[in-house]
């Protein structure tokens, strides 16, 4: 397991002294050790202090999918900032807006992408520095110095401005579902105590190999980095979902142990139609979060991976990533349920007042542990809404059973409320993928003069099936 800490670096300065010449990040014709991540961190840490970067201070990340991504984040927590993950890609709003929020004093970006900081630096007034990565031409930047990322450079071991497990180590953005992304900010000890979690139940060792398709800015994606870096193990990037038949080979290839995804990306592995091909027999288990998947493809997961133990999760950003999980030898008995509390987490369902609910009563899922977020940046309003002397409210709706598994019927933006009643969508969808025919569906509530809103279902038939109204209305009615 990992040794205690309370910063998040000290995992990554404990996994080096172990292993210096492990690989960290190994990818198609790439392979990264440990003492070199560290390396690039410290020297990048180095870079940040003398651009003015002080404890405190957010430094954003541009990269991803690559090692230089692990040496920017490490980096920027070296020098006693935080980092601030965002996704790389240049063309959209959320990025402008994050970066703008973040009030970060520094960017980590590629040189292929600073046409587009050219643009944003009068927005852009906290920004003193954008360290950049591989060549371009020069642009005038105004009050922003232009800084090159060294990625070779034997620097000394980085020894400056330390941060306690009690400071900001990340501030990760939410899209949420309405407005605008929000800035969950992350303490050290959040973070670090959801990794701890996070590797006792899923027993990772030095020996784990993560097969990554997921962005790594994404925070699904940051703690398989986090965990993985603890124990000492391998991140192995193994391309897109796009290109199948790359990640299959990745999966044998790099010998992963592991495999990450939301419910989409296992919908997108199962349509694979030759894993009898591949050698998956080091490929241990399989961990699925970002929304509730299917029974049914849980049961072909076992079926086509009876080898690996599948491990349903849930969780959100405002809580360093995990809030529960579901024991694989739990999955059958337990079908449909996130699970319970992972290690170190308690979870209730509350009514609108924060009083905890009967057991089989629906009502918001409610969490308390050291991995709770310490708000949102700038925003005291929604903090205030979020975190309630109840504990943090998910804006989760579901139920408990009688041993503590957590059933979740939607969020609370997607409960349909109908006639009086709040019904959550998830069941209903329970209940039609059951029915013959069905391959896959979607509930949600639509506008009604009588019942202020009523059920409308989205349905998608399997291949060749037909489908009636009435036979699907008298099943759910059963």
């Amino acid at each position: 397991g990992a040794a205690s800490m309370d910063r998040l670096h000290g995992f990554l300065r404990a996994s080096t002294e172990r292993a210096p010449e492990k690989p960290l990040f190994v990818k198609r014709g790439v392979s990264v050790t440990y003492r070199e991540v560290e390396d690039r961190a410290a020297r990048l840490a180095t870079l940040l202090v003398d651009a003015g970067v002080q404890k405190g201070d957010r430094v954003a990340v541009l990269f991803d999918a690559d090692a230089d991504y692990m040496a920017a984040f490490y980096g920027a927590l070296m020098a006693g900032a935080a980092a601030v993950p965002l996704c790389p890609d240049t063309r959209t709003a959320a990025l402008d807006y994050s970066l703008a929020h973040s009030g970060a004093r520094a960017v980590v970006m590629d040189a292929a992408n600073l046409h587009w900081l050219d643009g944003q630096a009068k927005e852009l007034p906290e920004l003193r520095a954008v360290i950049v990565r591989g060549t371009a031409p020069e642009f005038d930047l105004g009050h922003i110095r232009r800084i090159a990322y060294a990625e070779t450079a034997t620097a000394p071991r980085y020894a400056g401005p330390d941060a306690s497990g009690e400071e900001l180590a990340a501030v990760v953005y939410t899209s949420g579902t309405t407005g605008r992304p929000k800035g969950v900010m992350l303490a050290h000890r959040n973070i670090v105590a959801n990794t701890e979690s996070i590797v006792e139940y899923l027993e990772l060792t030095s020996d784990d190999v993560a097969g990554m398709v997921m962005p790594f800015y994404y925070v699904y994606g940051n703690s398989v980095i986090h965990t993985h870096i603890a124990v000492g193990g391998t991140i192995a990037h193994i391309g897109s979902m796009a290109f199948l038949g790359q990640v299959v080979d990745g999966l044998s290839r790099f010998q992963c142990t592991g495999f990450a995804g939301v419910p989409s990306t296992f919908a997108r592995l199962l349509s694979y139609r030759s894993f009898d091909q591949h050698d998956l027999s080091h490929l241990r288990y399989l961990t699925q979060a970002g929304g509730a998947m299917m029974p049914k493809l849980i049961d072909q997961l076992r079926v086509t991976f009876p080898k690996s133990k599948v491990f349903v999760m849930y969780g959100q950003t405002e809580a360093s990533a995990r809030l529960a999980y579901l024991p694989p030898d739990r999955l059958v008995e337990k079908l449909g349920s996130c699970g319970k509390g992972i290690p170190g987490v308690t979870l209730k369902i509350c009514d609108p007042e924060g009083h905890e609910l009967p057991r089989g009563e629906m009502g918001e899922v409610v969490a308390q542990g050291e991995n709770v977020m310490l708000g949102y940046l700038n925003d005291p309003e929604n903090t205030a809404k979020a975190l309630r002397p109840e504990g943090l409210r998910t804006g989760d709706f579901g139920r408990m059973d009688e041993d503590g598994y957590v059933f979740l019927t939607g969020r609370g933006s997607e409960l349909i409320k109908s006639g009086g009643h709040r019904i959550g969508p998830y069941d209903i969808e329970q209940a039609l993928i059951k029915t013959k025919g069905v391959y896959e569906c979607a509930v949600t509530g639509v506008p009604d003069e009588i019942l202020g809103e009523a059920i409308a279902a989205y349905i998608i038939a399997e291949p060749g099936a037909t489908l009636d109204k009435k036979d699907l209305l008298d099943h759910c009615h059963a």
